[in-house]
């Protein structure tokens, strides 16, 4: 990326091919800031240390930055924090069907966090004919309730 930010790409994450999902990642956040008067960050990176623990969270990384002590650097698609804590959501398209295992690692590390995490996977949204924004609003629900 111009403007200074450097890509999840420098550190081993794979260019994506295909549709970006930058609007619609747009399109959700501006819903969320509507909704629930909160402060959206569009895929901020999460920066983690040798024992899984979140160190930090920034909007960029440089590609010559050294940080010690880092083992994971993970870019969300959006994240919030409010009164219940921090909020990720995944918006998954069809590479997280053939990269399970990454997908589960990368769910597990933001839940050992304590980081309340939705994951909107647009492949079952399809097949169910759900609204992204109904699905968003019920898992919302769901994690306040089991709090």
């Amino acid at each position: 990326m111009p403007r200074g930010k450097q890509s999840g790409i420098h550190y081993g994450q794979k260019k994506q091919n295909g549709q970006s999902d930058t609007e619609q990642l747009i399109q959700i956040a501006s819903y969320l800031r509507k909704k629930y008067k909160i402060q959206v960050k569009r895929e901020p990176y999460l920066i983690f240390g040798h024992d899984d623990k979140l160190k930090s969270i920034t909007d960029t990384v440089k590609r010559n930055q050294t940080i010690k002590d880092v083992t994971t650097i993970k870019n969300p698609d959006l994240l919030w924090i409010d009164k219940y804590g921090m909020w990720i959501i995944e918006v998954d398209g069809a590479v997280h069907d053939r990269k399970v295992e990454k997908t589960i690692k990368r769910n597990e590390l933001f839940r050992k966090n304590h980081i309340k995490l939705i994951v909107v996977n647009l492949a079952d949204l399809k097949e169910t004919n759900q609204n992204i924004y109904n699905y968003i609003d019920a898992e919302i629900l769901r994690i306040i309730k089991t709090k």
